[in-house]
């Protein structure tokens, strides 16, 4: 199994619990308690521990000892911002069965020295089916606040990117029902 895929388990793993005793590291205790976690993953010990050591090498995990016994692994914002980036090719908009009669613009003025991440944020709106009103507005239907900042993370393009909830786009609005479906 690729360490990449029980790295990413590892750190999904962490990200939702926050944190996780598990005292590897330790040889008082510290095996029940890791084999109490593989249980829950269908990983063995030493895949975990390897990966852990890998994961705190890169960055992502940092080992805090808490007592004398306890050894607490947790995820770091570095390791948050690596476990998102797997999730970017999963990521869908949320669609409503009812829509509810307004627009998200989104509008964004990368710098050309970002020209590679404006690239791949057109290429991600266009996979998540916006529409192209110009190179930097697109427009959904659907309510994508939370997707499109997560893209503004994980691009570093933040303070670029901004996107409008409005009720009128005048002329658009007829090519935009079209397209999307709406009645």
């Amino acid at each position: 199994m690729k360490k990449s895929k029980i790295g990413k388990d590892f750190l999904k793993y962490l990200a939702l619990g926050g944190l996780v005793t598990v005292a590897m590291l330790s040889p008082i205790n510290g095996h029940k308690v890791a084999k109490d976690l593989v249980k829950h993953v269908k990983y063995k010990l030493k895949q975990l521990k390897n990966n852990a050591y890998y994961l705190k090498k890169r960055g992502h995990i940092e080992f805090v000892k808490e007592n004398s016994n306890e050894i607490v692994v947790r995820i770091t914002d570095g390791g948050r911002k690596y476990l998102k980036t797997f999730d970017i090719d999963n990521m869908a908009l949320n669609r409503p069965e009812r829509w509810d009669g307004k627009w998200r613009l989104v509008i964004f003025d990368v710098p050309e020295k970002h020209k590679n991440a404006r690239e791949a944020l057109r290429r991600k709106l266009k996979d998540l089916c916006f529409f192209r009103l110009q190179d930097s507005a697109w427009v959904t239907p659907h309510p994508c606040d939370d997707e499109i900042r997560f893209l503004r993370e994980i691009f570093n393009i933040s303070f670029n990117v901004d996107v409008f909830t409005i009720s009128d786009l005048k002329h658009h609005e007829i090519k935009l029902k079209k397209h999307f479906n709406i009645a």
